[in-house]
């Protein structure tokens, strides 16, 4: 079968060659890419000619400009000229009595000694570019191919190297190494839809990954079997990443509430698993991905985990560590390459997490120039990558997030995860309960339907709704504001006292271990501090439009941006000299410009709030949020102006 990669490598190599470009840099590791290219017989990088041509063309240049070679021409002859290419350097081409190919794989540690290395081949460079060089028609006639994937030549023989990236194959090329290598398998080539898919899940692979791979499926499996034939290519990728700049994570999360979110995910995930068809027949690209940001310990790294595992995706992790390097440049290669690894591992899920840790100052004057290319690399990629990378972005604050990241193009959607409200938090403890029945199993080595932790009672709704309306709403009517990692936390205490006692749990008992645990433990909404970072990640999330996880205390539509003015003149308004009188009215023209405008009573409302831990947290967060959106606001302008 013809190789369209190779082909097009070896074009470009006969272009610098005709150029008179005496150095070609191949973007590659594989020293069977190279092989292949030099030994090719198809379409072979050296022609050669006899003594007796004519006027025959060598390597589309006249064959009159050459020095004659003595050499009749058969099968192997192209070849027989570069039997000397393996890993070589031209160290002496005084004696050279024919073209030469020399091929070397420059080492890729940045500890090697390169003094030797780039010293030859400058020598090379200038014996090439001489007329008077004793061999100066052969040298015109040769080339050296260095290959790896870093780029670590000095800049005299930057001017005199042609660069080459190594083009993977696409969905085409990809189908006709499969039907090559797979013809008599009916259960695949006969599979419209099954054979988009695997093409897809090739994406990014290489030539000989790809072939490798075929035989492996070939020989310990079946495409009859389609779970088994992806199990092997996943295997392949994640051999890809092993000491690179990725991590892969276990793609198991399970997130109690988040209803907006799970239905939009099931939305997208027929087109991300089948790209490839998706673009043949309406032209839409994948879905590039999602921003979720808001309350720590909400359920965010879960959703991530819960996402892959929905799409039955690899999930990787974008580590910002291992990106980060005090040497000039090697924090954009790192970018690079660990982009580059995930288009490779396409389709997969890429999650960033905590963008604000890594990006919140790529806007700031102080920022480092290498930091901001980095930037600019990664915003380019989200915009302008095909593949079926699809991309899971966290923050816990978007306070110090360029703008950039928020315009179309970027996301697909931006969700704000916001406080559980009194419903989503009877989902989190039950999927909390769960995780333990979980790591009993796998600790024990056992399926969870055999562990016997809770009685069914101990689920109910009507059990767990208890801890959240009564134990955490004190009489005082002030709540005990939790987050999902406060429920996990409240759960584990709980089951400590069952660690000597038989099983099942009993559901009057649990409740009671459950109540002791809230009373004790310390929780998020317990500090002030904390509430008050609340209502500022609400003021920001809700002025951004941020679509909700789930349901929320508060809708974007009641944030109004446009009382800012009037609120702006009135806190202005000096008040030393007011009446009493005067003093309420100036107060009472405060309440009316509010930021956030939405008043409900104290007491539940079927319709909007059926539990009294919704209508406290509500209550408070509300007189929270109206004290600090004028800041926020103000701040949020500022930035905007200054940009």
């Amino acid at each position: 079968m013809k190789n369209k990669v190779i082909d097009n490598i070896i074009k470009k190599c006969r272009k610098a060659m005709l150029s008179g470009i005496p150095i070609v840099y191949i973007n590659t590791d594989s020293d069977i890419l190279i092989k292949s290219i030099v030994e090719s017989e198809d379409s072979p990088l050296v022609t050669l000619v006899s003594s007796n041509s004519g006027g025959a063309i060598y390597n589309g240049r006249p064959y009159s400009e050459l020095k004659a070679h003595s050499k009749s021409i058969g099968k192997r002859a192209p070849l027989d000229y570069t039997q000397n290419y393996k890993n070589s350097l031209p160290r002496n081409t005084t004696t050279l009595n024919y073209p030469h190919i020399w091929t070397y794989k420059m080492p890729d540690s940045e500890y090697a000694d390169m003094t030797d290395i780039i010293k030859t081949l400058e020598e090379y460079v200038c014996n090439h570019e001489d007329p008077e060089y004793v061999c100066y028609d052969y040298l015109q006639s040769s080339i050296v191919i260095l290959y790896s994937t870093t780029v670590k030549i000095s800049p005299m023989l930057h001017t005199y190297t042609e660069f080459i990236d190594v083009e993977l194959p696409d969905e085409k090329e990809i189908k006709d190494i499969i039907l090559e290598n797979c013809k008599s398998d009916d259960s695949l080539i006969n599979n419209n839809e099954y054979m988009s898919a695997v093409c897809t899940d090739f994406l990014g692979f290489s030539t000989e990954e790809i072939s490798a791979t075929l035989k492996k499926i070939n020989a310990v499996s079946s495409w009859a079997n389609p779970e088994e034939a992806e199990k092997i290519i996943i295997e392949r990728k994640q051999q890809k990443l092993r000491g690179g700049m990725l991590e892969q994570c276990q793609a198991k999360g399970e997130i109690g509430g988040m209803a907006n979110f799970k239905d939009w995910l099931t939305e997208q995930a027929d087109s991300l698993k089948n790209s490839n068809l998706y673009k043949q027949k309406v032209g839409t690209p994948p879905p590039k991905g999602v921003l979720m940001c808001g309350i720590p310990g909400c359920g965010k790294s879960e959703a991530a985990k819960f996402t892959a595992q929905t799409l039955n995706l690899p999930l990787l992790k974008l580590d910002m560590g291992k990106i980060m390097d005090k040497y000039q440049g090697e924090s954009e290669r790192k970018m690079r390459e660990a982009l580059t690894l995930a288009e490779t591992m396409s389709p997969c899920v890429l999650w960033i997490d905590e963008l604000e840790k890594g990006f919140s100052a790529a806007g700031s004057d102080s920022d480092s120039s290498s930091f901001k290319r980095m930037f600019a690399y990664m915003l380019g990629w989200m915009q302008d990558n095909k593949e079926p990378c699809f991309i899971f972005a966290t923050a816990n604050s978007i306070g110090g997030l360029p703008k950039e990241f928020f315009r179309s193009g970027r996301f697909d959607a931006l969700f704000a995860v916001y406080l559980p409200m009194a419903d989503e938090c009877v989902s989190i403890f039950r999927e909390c309960m769960k995780k333990n029945i979980r790591a009993i199993a796998e600790s024990r080595h056992i399926s969870e339907e055999d562990v016997k932790l809770f009685s069914d009672d101990c689920f109910e709704y009507g059990l767990l709704n208890k801890i959240t309306n009564i134990t955490l709403v004190p009489k005082e009517n002030k709540p005990r504001i939790v987050i999902g990692a406060d429920i996990q936390k409240i759960v584990n205490t709980a089951l400590k006292d069952f660690v000597k006692k038989g099983y099942p749990i009993k559901g009057e008992d649990w409740l009671n271990a459950l109540k002791a645990a809230a009373q004790t433990c310390q929780i998020y909404g317990d500090s002030e501090e904390n509430i008050d970072s609340i209502a500022i990640s609400y003021c920001r999330m809700l002025r951004k439009g941020f679509k909700p996880t789930s349901d929320t205390f508060f809708e974007a539509e009641n944030y109004k941006i446009e009382n800012f003015e009037k609120l702006s003149e009135l806190k202005r308004t000096p008040t030393y000299s007011m009446t009493e009188d005067q003093r309420r009215e100036h107060d009472e023209k405060l309440k009316e410009y509010a930021i956030l405008k939405e008043d409900y009573p104290a007491e539940p409302v079927y319709n909007r709030f059926m539990y009294i831990y919704d209508v406290a947290v509500y209550n408070l967060l509300h007189q929270r949020i109206n004290s600090v959106a004028f800041e926020v606001e103000q701040i949020e302008r500022d930035k905007i102006l200054r940009s």
